[in-house]
């Protein structure tokens, strides 16, 4: 018998994404697909970089947060959400919590980048902070459970899904004619909405998804065809790595939707922040910049096929961007 996670309503469906389009339409920015001609000239096709890094929130987050915010009825706007994050989460749901008036508890790990901190409190966010990541994630659930604050996963949630979704509904809107899209994978929720609407428009689209080496769960599920135990280590790309739970709902999205899971190394995701930083003047995060990492790895795999990369975030302190850099 299948887990709840298998059931068919627990899949996000494309016309779901259509709709989350029209539900954050006045909240978010439709962020540009700017040909890469460095990488372009690396790949030997052309190469389209999704930059998310401009979004309102400086990730793309804020469809999936203002999607969940469009979806609360009055009672849970009223007792507000609540939400574990390494960072980016953490802001959008702020951020789009504030827009509406409705409450935001954010439990950080003490690691946090300060910026992202600084902006979380800036948009009105009560923060609470913890030893690591699994620790904030237990403490949201049970102050979800305690008090009613709607608990908000950033990846297992059917409308952060969605709104992420709506990610690929730009990219197919804007070329029509691309092969390829590569999108980094922490939880697996943007990975498979992308796949989702870029499959119902193009069957023939394939969906790489770039994972740290270091922090492998869906590398190493999708090998195993099955969820199994992962050795995890820490990552400079905290929004990509750690704990994944293994009854997820975007399990099934992905092994069913995504083409391949493929890993790129610590120092691959530095050289794309730098790359970015050189070619395209545009400061990105360690997780925002694994797609770009993954183009160059994988040039070889990738020559002649038409190739867009989601480059998903730009919050980083100059501190912490200097520091990474420099390692």
């Amino acid at each position: 018998m299948p887990n709840e996670n298998e059931r068919p309503d627990r899949r996000v469906s494309a016309p779901d994404i259509l709709r989350a389009a029209q539900n954050i339409r006045p909240v978010i920015r439709a962020t540009p697909l700017d040909r890469s001609m460095e990488l372009s000239g690396l790949v030997g096709a052309e190469v389209r970089l999704k930059l998310e890094n401009q979004q309102a929130t400086g990730s793309f987050k804020l469809r999936g947060a203002a999607n969940v915010i469009a979806h609360l009825d009055d009672r849970e706007r009223a007792t507000g959400v609540i939400a574990p994050t390494a960072g980016n989460h953490g802001l959008a749901l702020a951020q789009a919590g504030r827009a509406a008036g409705v409450p935001v508890t954010i439990c950080l790990p003490r690691t946090a980048d300060p910026m992202k901190i600084a902006a979380m409190t800036a948009n009105a966010a009560q923060i609470e902070f913890f030893d690591g990541i699994e620790e904030a994630r237990q403490a949201a659930l049970a102050q979800a459970h305690q008090g009613g604050a709607r608990f908000v996963s950033a990846y297992d949630n059917p409308q952060m899904i969605a709104g992420g979704g709506t990610v690929g509904l730009e990219i197919l809107t804007d070329w029509v004619d691309v092969q390829v899209i590569l999108v980094c994978i922490g939880g697996g929720g943007l990975a498979s909405g992308i796949a989702t609407i870029a499959k119902a428009i193009n069957p023939d689209v394939e969906i790489w998804a770039i994972q740290s080496e270091v922090s492998p769960t869906f590398i190493r599920w999708t090998q195993a065809g099955t969820q199994v135990q992962v050795d995890l280590a820490p990552s400079i790309a905290e929004g990509i790595s750690g704990l994944i739970e293994p009854g997820t709902m975007t399990w099934p999205m992905v092994r069913d939707r995504v083409d391949r899971v493929l890993p790129v190394t610590e120092a691959e995701i530095r050289g794309a922040m730098l790359w970015m930083l050189d070619h395209h003047q545009q400061v990105v995060e360690p997780s925002g910049a694994a797609a770009v990492a993954g183009a160059i790895r994988y040039a070889d795999r990738l020559a002649g096929r038409r190739t867009a990369a989601v480059v998903t975030g730009g919050n980083v302190s100059g501190a912490r961007y200097r520091a990474l850099i420099q390692a």
